[in-house]
C-alpha cells in the first residue's frame, strides 16, 4: 500500500534541511538583529524533524493503524511548517513593496538636491 523506500528518503530529506536549518537558526540568532529570524528558522527545523522522525515511524510500523497515525502527525506538521513559511513570503513580499514605494517616493527629493550647486569651502 505504501512505499517505505519512498517514505524513508523524504524523512532522510527533512532531517537534512532541518539540521540545516536549526544551524542556520542557532548562528542568526548570534547577532541581535537575526534573533527572531532565527527562532523562526529553528522552530521550522524542529517541525522537519519531526517530519522525519514520524516518516520513520511510519515505515518501520507493522500495523496500518499506527501507520495511518504516524502520517497524519506527519502531515500535520508539514502543514504546519508551509504555513509558517507562507506567513514568512507574504510578510517579506509586504515589507518589500513598502520598501519601493518608499523609495519611489523619496527618488524625486533625492534627485532635486542632487543638482543644486552647493559649494561648501
Amino acid at each position: 500500500m505504501l512505499d517505505r523506500n519512498q517514505l524513508t528518503d523524504m524523512g532522510k530529506w527533512a532531517g537534512f534541511l532541518g539540521i540545516i536549518s536549526i544551524i542556520g537558526g542557532v548562528i542568526s540568532c548570534i547577532s541581535i538583529i537575526g534573533i527572531i529570524p532565527g527562532i523562526i528558522s529553528i522552530i521550522l527545523g524542529l517541525k522537519l524533524r519531526d517530519v522525519k522522525r514520524f516518516s520513520d515511524d511510519a515505515a518501520n510500523s507493522p500495523d496500518e493503524m499506527t501507520q495511518a497515525g504516524r502520517l497524519n502527525l506527519m502531515v500535520s506538521d508539514l502543514g504546519a511548517y508551509f504555513k509558517i513559511q507562507g506567513i514568512i513570503i507574504i510578510i517579506a513580499l509586504v515589507l518589500a513593496v513598502i520598501g519601493i514605494i518608499v523609495s519611489l517616493l523619496w527618488l524625486p527629493y533625492f534627485f532635486s538636491n542632487l543638482f543644486n550647486n552647493y559649494y561648501y569651502y
